[in-house]
C-alpha cells in the first residue's frame, strides 16, 4: 500500500519544490515526463492518435509540454485547448507539430474527435477538479466512450480531497498517473481507476515525496489490488504503481506477517482456529450456506455451523449446533447474513456480544444493530468487532448512532472514522473501492480493479472468509498472551488480506476461457482456494 496526503499537505510541498526551481516550469517539466511515460505506456497496448483535453492552469501545462514529448517521439497529438493556458507549454507543444483545436473560440461551434484517437488524455483541472467537464470538452469526451482515459492528478469533476464525483461532466479515468504520494480523492474514489505514481525530484533537491511526509501525517493509505491481468506494462523508474495488498501485504508501518493458512507439520483440525457461522434461516437458507462455505473454504480448521443439519448433504465438513449454548469453543464467529431481524436473531446477537473474542457482524445484524440501541452500546464488550456494511446499511447504521441524516457531499472518509470511534469497531465500507478504518487510524483502502463481486450473496462470502481468517490470527491466545504486537495494526492487515482475497476469488470466478464475464457468489466461493495461491505466490 501507499501513502495518500491532503490537498493542503500537497500543494504546501509543490510551493516549496517550486522554490527550489533552478527555472521556471522546471517542476513541470518533470511531471511531463512522467506523463509522457505513462502515455506511452498506454499506448504501447492501444497504438493510435492521441487526444489532450487541456485546462487553463497548472494542469494544462502539464498535458501540453506531455503531448510535446509525445509529438516529438512520432506520436500523432491533437488537443483541446482553452483560449488562456499555459502559454510556454502550448508552444512547446505547436513547434513538436501537435494538432491544436481551439475550445471557445467559435461560439456554438462543436468539437470532433478523431477517428483513429486511441488515448484520450484529461488534464484539465487536476488538484482543483470539483466541476466536471462542459462545453467542448465534454462534447469531445462522451464521443471518447470506451477509449482508455489518462489522468493527470486528479479526473476532472472528482474532488481531489473527498473523491466526490461531480453530477455532469465527472471523467471516470482507466489510469490516474499522480506526482509525489496519492491524494486522499484517490482512496476514495474508484473513477480514478489505476492509481500511478511518480515521485518528482529536482536536481539537488528533496523529492516530492519526502517533501511529503516532512511536512504532514498521511491522511490514508491506498492499493490497486492486482485482481486482473494489467493492459499497461508499468516500466520501474519514473511510474510505479499503487501497490497491491497482496505483494505488499502489510499496510505502512504494519510488522505482523499475514497468516498463512497452509497446514504445517504439526497441524491439526483446530490449528488455524475455529470460526463459529450463524447465517442462513428458512427465509433465506442460501445466506447461510455461503457464508459456511466461504469459511471452509479459506481455513482449513474446523468450522461451526448454528441451524439446520440438513446443510451438511452440502459441506459435509460442517459441526452443525442447534443454537450457540451448544456449541463449542471458537476464536470468531460470523453472524447476521440472512439471519433476520425477529426476537431470536436479536437474542442470539446480544448473546454474540457476551461470549466471543472476535464477531464479524453483517447484513441483518447490522440492521438489529441499527435498530436496538442496547445492542450497539454492547459492542464494546467483544475485543475484536468488524461490521461489513454496504452503503445502505452504513446509511441506515450511521443515522440510527448519530441521530441524524447521513451527509455525503462532503465524501465517506469523514462518516467511516465518525462511525467506527463511536462505535468502537473496525468499520469495511464494501464497493468497488472497498474502505476499511478503526478509531484512531486513517482510512485505508483497495480498488479491485472490477466489480464482478457486485452480485447478490457475495457479501455473505465475504462475512466467512473474514470469519475465518479473524479465527486463523489465534487471538483469544495473543491477548492472554499479551504478546508484543500491535493489534489495530495487525487487524487492518488481516481485514485487507480477507477483502484481498474475495476480490481474487470474484476475479477468478468471472474468468472463461472467451474471457471475463459474469460471476454468482456461489462461483466466487468455490474460487476462494484458487484465490489463496495466488495470493501466498504473490506475497512470496
Amino acid at each position: 500500500m501507499r501513502y495518500s496526503f491532503s490537498v493542503d499537505a500537497v500543494r504546501a510541498a509543490e510551493e516549496r519544490l517550486l522554490a527550489q526551481q533552478s527555472y521556471p516550469d522546471q517542476l513541470m517539466q518533470l511531471a511531463a515526463h512522467a506523463v509522457a511515460d505513462a502515455a506511452a505506456v498506454m499506448l504501447a497496448a492501444h497504438p493510435g492518435r492521441v487526444m489532450i483535453l487541456a485546462g487553463s492552469g497548472g494542469n494544462g501545462g502539464d498535458g501540453l509540454f506531455a503531448s510535446a514529448l509525445l509529438a516529438q517521439q512520432g506520436h500523432a497529438v491533437t488537443a483541446l485547448v482553452p483560449e488562456t493556458c499555459h502559454t510556454a507549454a502550448l508552444a512547446a507543444f505547436e513547434e513538436a507539430g501537435g494538432e491544436v483545436l481551439n475550445s471557445g473560440s467559435t461560439p456554438n461551434s462543436t468539437a470532433s474527435l478523431p477517428d483513429d484517437t486511441s488515448l484520450l488524455i484529461d488534464a484539465v483541472a487536476g488538484l482543483g477538479s470539483g466541476r466536471g467537464l462542459s462545453g467542448q470538452a465534454l462534447e469531445v469526451y462522451e464521443q471518447a466512450a470506451g477509449i482508455p482515459v489518462l489522468a493527470v492528478d486528479m479526473p476532472t469533476g472528482i474532488n481531489a480531497d473527498t473523491g466526490v464525483a461531480a453530477r455532469k461532466g465527472a471523467v471516470h479515468a482507466d489510469v490516474t498517473v499522480t506526482f509525489g504520494w496519492a491524494r486522499m480523492g484517490h482512496v476514495l474514489a474508484a473513477e480514478c481507476g489505476q492509481v500511478v505514481l511518480a515521485d518528482l525530484t529536482l536536481p539537488g533537491a528533496t523529492s516530492f515525496s519526502a517533501m511529503l511526509e516532512s511536512l504532514a501525517q498521511p491522511a490514508g493509505h491506498i492499493a490497486n489490488e492486482p485482481t486482473l491481468e494489467s493492459a499497461y506494462a508499468w516500466r520501474p523508474g519514473n511510474i510505479e504503481t499503487a501497490h497491491g495488498i497482496a505483494t505488499h501485504p502489510r499496510p505502512v508501518g504494519c510488522t505482523g506477517p499475514i497468516v498463512d493458512p497452509t497446514p504445517g507439520i504439526s497441524s491439526d483440525k483446530y490449528s488455524g482456529g475455529v470460526v463459529t457461522i450463524a447465517a442462513g434461516s428458512d427465509t433465506y437458507p442460501g445466506a447461510g450456506i455461503l457464508a459456511a462455505t466461504a469459511a471452509v473454504r479459506t481455513n482449513p480448521a474446523m468450522v461451526r455451523f448454528i441451524g439446520d443439519r440438513s446443510i451438511t448433504s452440502l459441506l459435509p465438513e460442517l459441526v452443525v449446533h442447534p443454537d450457540l449454548d451448544s456449541a463449542g469453543h471458537a476464536q470468531a464467529i460470523v453472524v447476521g447474513p440472512g439471519r433476520g431481524t425477529d426476537a431470536a436473531a436479536q437474542a442470539e446477537l446480544a448473546e454474540v456480544l457476551d461470549g466471543f473474542i472476535s464477531a464479524v457482524i453483517d447484513a441483518d445484524a447490522l440492521r438489529l444493530l441499527a435498530r436496538h440501541p442496547e445492542l450497539r452500546a454492547r459492542l464494546g464488550s467483544l475485543p475484536v468487532t468488524v461490521l461489513t456494511p454496504h452503503l445502505g446499511e452504513f446509511t441506515e447504521l450511521y443515522e440510527a448512532t448519530f441521530n441524524k441524516g447521513l451527509d455525503l457531499s462532503s465524501g465517506k472518509a469523514a462518516p467511516l472514522q465518525e462511525l467506527a470511534t463511536a462505535l468502537g469497531c473496525i468499520v469495511l465500507l464494501k464497493g468497488r473501492n472497498t474502505l476499511v478504518t478503526t478509531p484512531g487510524q486513517p482510512i485505508y483502502a483497495y480498488n479491485a480493479g472490477h466489480s464482478y463481486a457486485a452480485t447478490p450473496g457475495s457479501g455473505d462470502v465475504l462475512a466467512g472468509i473474514l470469519g475465518a481468517v479473524l479465527a486463523q490470527m489465534h487471538l483469544d491466545e495473543q491477548l492472554q498472551e499479551k504478546a508484543d504486537f500491535d493489534l489495530q495494526e495487525a487487524l487492518i492487515t488481516e481485514v485487507l488480506h480477507a477483502g484481498a482475497i474475495h476480490a481474487h476469488a470474484a476475479a477468478i470466478a468471472a474468468q472463461t476461457p472467451e474471457g471475463y464475464a459474469i460471476c454468482s457468489a456461489s462461483q466466487i466461493a468455490a474460487a476462494i482456494p484458487r484465490a489463496v495461491a495466488k495470493l501466498l505466490r504473490m506475497a512470496r
